[in-house]
């Protein structure tokens, strides 16, 4: 059967929104102990290194997400936007292009095309 990841999620979604960083951390890295094939698990504790000021470790685990599950939208566009922080624009460009061949129908889309342009100018 299908997980519904969003509400098996929310509780460590819930951790990061009242700051509690590290309980976000260990709630996501338990899950992952059950569900290493999981993009959204992945992404999840990419979100709390990247809360936590670890963006080196929170772009390995966004990049792990999208390895894991390559049609899972979501990993594509948090990878995206760390890269570009980072400057790094050429692959924060492809994450974001993949994220929109995979939700073309996001309501995210006119800001990922902006964040695209943006990217291209300054590679």
């Amino acid at each position: 059967s299908k997980i519904d990841w969003e509400k098996k999620l929310a509780k460590g979604y819930r951790d990061l929104e009242i700051g509690d960083y590290d309980g976000g951390l260990k709630f996501f890295n338990d899950e992952l102990s059950h569900h290493p094939e999981s993009a959204a698990v992945r992404m999840g504790v990419g979100m709390s290194l990247k809360k936590k000021g670890k963006s080196g470790e929170a772009i390995a685990a966004l990049r792990r997400a999208t390895e894991v599950e390559p049609d899972y939208a979501e990993a594509h566009y948090e990878l995206g936007a760390m890269l570009e922080y980072e400057k790094d624009y050429a692959e924060a460009c492809k994450c974001f292009e993949r994220y929109l061949q995979l939700a073309p129908i996001s309501s995210k889309k006119a800001s990922v095309e902006d964040r695209i342009r943006n990217c291209k100018q300054n590679m």
